[in-house]
């Protein structure tokens, strides 16, 4: 019995799942000062310390939920840089310049490798340089990044670039995105990035679209009664994404509040806020101190919103317009954009 209890433990001991991750920097000109290291573990977000001297560190770190970390470097001014790295077993090096914080090299181990690469090859790149327009080095960046990801399928850094890709470019064919999901490697598909990859195929695949019915809901409302989107059919519908913390979307309130006027028994206006449980109190202050006009709702989940998640809303404030059968008119995140369009709609 001991002796399998010696074995058992010298198993568990060995496995990746409690391997360490020593985590080491060199960077040049830095001198003594700390760092921070952020990371979620087991559902909690989590801050640690790191002190450098001279440059230089060195640290045993935790596993982390999504086998991703932060390294965190403020500033006197008050800005900071930030960069992502993966936390696997083994030895994880940082290498760079204090004066280039936002391209510190991370290297050490297989998925660090990967991604350094990816970093030094299209991330770093300074598409600048080219004789095109901004939108046009902007789109080959993404295309670069695309076939990164297709070059590079049995690594968990391409899951997390297509996850990244499908939030910055949701107007991709939802098409050509489940095809790079789907090269990627059954191990890759099944990680935590790679589940989130397919989410939001999931999620693209299904978001309104002008022209089609959008996804009925139940929400509550500031007093907590429930309200299902498709009673009110029947009159046009404006859809308010915000939140408290949202200064556009504060400063967009009064144009809001002009529409609500105007249409006043044509128009149906409904704010679903992006909150969470802690915040309650914060949101219903700023309806009235803001007179937010219209049905106020919220799911006060944060980020993790269901009905935010499924209406793929990546930016605030995001207005939609909806006609009398649900359908999607208009989307747009500028309030001035949805009054042209009820203008031209003319009577309703």
């Amino acid at each position: 019995m001991k002796t399998l209890l010696s074995l058992g433990l010298a198993a568990l001991l060995a496995s990746p799942a409690l391997a360490q991750t020593q985590l080491t920097g060199d960077i040049a000109g830095m001198g003594t000062r700390t760092a921070e290291y952020h990371y979620t573990r087991q559902g909690k977000v989590s801050t640690d310390t790191i002190r450098v001297v001279n440059g230089h560190f060195a640290q045993s770190i935790p596993a982390t939920d999504d086998g991703m970390g932060n390294i965190i470097f403020s500033e006197a001014s008050g800005g900071y840089h930030s960069q992502q790295f993966w936390v696997e077993p083994g030895k994880v090096h940082i290498q760079g310049t204090a004066q280039q914080l936002g391209q510190l090299d991370i290297t050490g181990t297989p998925e660090n490798n990967a991604l350094s690469a990816y970093n030094r090859t299209v991330e770093w790149k300074d598409y600048s340089k080219s004789p095109k327009p901004a939108v046009a080095y902007q789109s080959q960046q993404a295309q670069d990044a695309r076939q990164f990801i297709k070059a590079h399928p049995a690594v968990r850094t391409s899951a997390l670039l297509l996850s990244r890709q499908m939030h910055d470019r949701p107007d991709y064919p939802v098409a050509e995105y489940e095809k790079l999901l789907q090269g990627l490697t059954p191990a890759v598909r099944q990680s935590w990035y790679g589940q989130q990859a397919a989410e939001r195929v999931a999620v693209l695949r299904n978001q309104p679209t002008v022209g089609k019915p959008v996804a009925n809901f139940s929400m509550a409302d500031t007093a907590g009664v429930q309200h299902s989107l498709v009673t009110y059919r029947g009159k046009y519908v404006l859809l308010d994404f915000w939140g408290h913390w949202c200064h556009p979307c504060i400063e967009a309130m009064p144009k809001v509040n002009a529409l609500h006027r105007q249409y006043a028994d044509k128009l149906t206006i409904i704010g679903i806020a992006l909150e969470g449980s802690s915040s309650a109190l914060l949101w219903k202050k700023a309806i009235r101190q803001h007179q937010v006009p219209g049905l106020q709702l919220s799911e006060l989940k944060g980020t993790d919103s269901p009905v935010i998640t499924g209406y793929n809303i990546n930016a605030f404030p995001t207005y939609m317009l909806l006609d009398p059968q649900g359908k999607l008119v208009a989307q747009a995140n500028d309030v001035d954009d949805i009054t042209k369009k009820l203008a031209a709609l003319g009577s309703l």
